[in-house]
């Protein structure tokens, strides 16, 4: 033991020495939150903040009735005569309405009445436009119908039928987490990051500067030398992950959420279980680097192999957006997917079993024990020290 802490403490000293390593190393995850905080803002902005619109419309004598309800509704309509497709591939106009000049008879027909929304479809920004404009003729045509049942005694609840009654059962918290389903994204890949250059550094670095052959002359065993370096590396990313979930955890109690229909409450028991959930996500992270950074043979090679790992959180939380599914106990020994579990069950403030947070631990525990005993019996291959 006195050895092994003999080995963390070298390997620490030398990795707080590097202070442009060190930098670069805290800097996701401070930039992390910041982030968060940026996109939210704008998205709760844009969500609640409703702007004027100004609709160009074709033809907007031939039905006044239409025209009036988007009045009514905060629409400016102005009248419009110049070529609606090039105006909207120049950009100059959002959406143009255009009202076909046999609106009034086909009306009176009763028959099937089109308005055409000319717009282009690739533009993100005018998504919100055009929906709203949608909207409100859709609601329109509702109206109208209505009016006409009326008109001939006949109650618009006929034609009702069944309609789905949504009784959501979910809390509030629980929206809110699928809502910041990304959080476990930035938190677990803070553990890939903020021990990256101390895992490469005592690896591809060391053999680059051919300071690893004479430190495997002395007698000493090459499994603690891969444990000084791997609890090494790791506490610097146990660090790093940690800020970036407490700086997450204050930008979410930040954010106006309430303004979305979310609420989000954490309480003080929350933040350790989290911290218990994620913890093991650093030894991991750590030990996957150091074998890696064996097998690179200079200092960029192994950042160029390790990037890769930064997929790793990102696959998991992925899955969970788009692929949703009933989650079982089996699914906590999965490394990264335990956690990513985990994190979201507790933001969502729901209940986590004990035996979860007991197989998530062993089971990233027992692999990243794994991978350091493979990198250990590397160490005895020439080929790898040499490089």
């Amino acid at each position: 033991m006195n050895l092994l802490r003999a080995l963390y403490q070298k390997e620490m000293i030398d990795g707080l020495r590097d202070r442009r390593s060190l930098f670069s190393s805290f800097f996701f995850p401070f930039l992390a939150p910041l982030f968060i905080y940026a996109l939210m803002t704008l998205m709760i902005e844009q969500n609640t903040k409703k702007e004027a619109i100004e609709l160009p419309v074709i033809g907007g004598e031939y039905a006044p009735a239409l025209i009036q309800h988007l009045l009514e509704n905060g629409i400016e309509v102005t009248a419009f005569s110049d070529d609606p497709e090039q105006a909207i591939r120049d950009k100059s106009v959002d959406l143009v309405l255009e009202i076909p000049a046999d609106y009034q008879a086909s009306m009176a027909a009763f028959e099937l009445t089109r308005v055409g929304m000319i717009h282009d479809g690739s533009r993100n920004d005018t998504r919100a436009t055009v929906s709203r404009v949608r909207q409100l003729i859709r609601s329109y045509s509702s109206e109208l119908n209505a009016l006409r049942l009326i008109s001939r005694g006949i109650s618009p609840r006929l034609i009702q039928g069944v309609q789905p009654k949504d009784e959501d059962i979910a809390s509030e918290e629980q929206r809110a987490a699928n809502l910041l389903g990304y959080i476990p994204i930035y938190v677990l890949m803070a553990a890939f990051v903020c021990g990256l250059g101390l895992a490469i550094d005592t690896t591809a670095g060391e053999r680059e500067r051919r300071s690893l052959e004479p430190l495997l002359i002395n007698p000493v065993p090459r499994l603690k030398l891969i444990f000084g370096k791997w609890l090494a590396a790791s506490t610097l990313s146990a660090v790093g992950m940690v800020i970036t979930l407490i700086l997450c955890l204050w930008t979410m109690l930040a954010l106006p959420l309430d303004e979305l229909g979310f609420r989000f409450n954490l309480a003080n028991s929350q933040i350790p279980l989290l911290v218990l959930a994620i913890l093991p996500v650093p030894l991991l992270a750590c030990s996957l680097q150091l074998l890696l950074g064996l097998f690179a043979k200079s200092f960029k090679d192994a950042q160029s192999y390790i990037g890769i790992l930064v997929i790793l959180p990102v696959v998991p939380s992925l899955v969970l957006q788009f692929y949703p599914f009933t989650t079982s106990l089996w699914m906590y020994l999965v490394p990264i997917l335990g956690q990513s579990l985990m994190i979201k069950e507790l933001l969502g403030a729901e209940p986590v079993a004990f035996a979860a947070y007991f197989l998530s631990f062993a089971s990233t525990v027992a692999t990243s024990l794994g991978v350091c005993l493979i990198a250990a019996r590397l160490l005895d291959q020439e080929r790898v020290i040499q490089g």
